[in-house]
């Protein structure tokens, strides 16, 4: 993507049939994010894609800030006709998420980029839901 990005930094973006995934990196920064919003945004129209995923499997951590940055090119992605969504996050990051009462209403949610992957090839393939009773106790 941007020379300027610190090395070990720099998003990975790939083409994946109609998809554009970027594999965030272990930290974002202010830098990072403006300069992933540009281009991603440039790759996704140019590249006609029909869905951006970010994958986040390797971010050990992200500030309420930079998820909102991040939801700002998800949000984006959708004015372009794209399904944005997320891969990946860990339960900590997820924790915090929720925690922060930050809004993830610009993602679709999968816990693999298989399982997006497949969504993007049916689109009768939902999103996994949160479930709304306590799983029982395993002991």
């Amino acid at each position: 993507m941007s020379g300027s990005w610190e090395s070990g930094a720099v998003p990975v973006t790939t083409r994946i049939g109609r998809s554009v995934v970027v594999t965030l990196p272990r930290e974002l920064s202010d830098e990072v994010l403006s300069s992933l919003r540009r281009e991603v945004l440039e790759r996704v129209q140019r590249w006609r894609a029909e869905a951006l995923i970010f994958e986040a499997s390797g971010l050990d951590i992200i500030d309420a800030a930079e998820f909102d940055a991040l939801s700002s090119v998800a949000r984006g992605a959708r004015w372009l006709g794209v399904r944005p969504m997320l891969v990946g996050l860990s339960a900590g990051i997820v924790a915090y998420l929720v925690n922060a009462a930050s809004d993830t209403s610009a993602f679709e949610a999968y816990g693999q980029l298989d399982d997006a992957l497949e969504a993007t090839r049916d689109p009768t393939v939902a999103p996994p839901q949160p479930t709304t009773t306590e799983p029982e106790p395993f002991w």
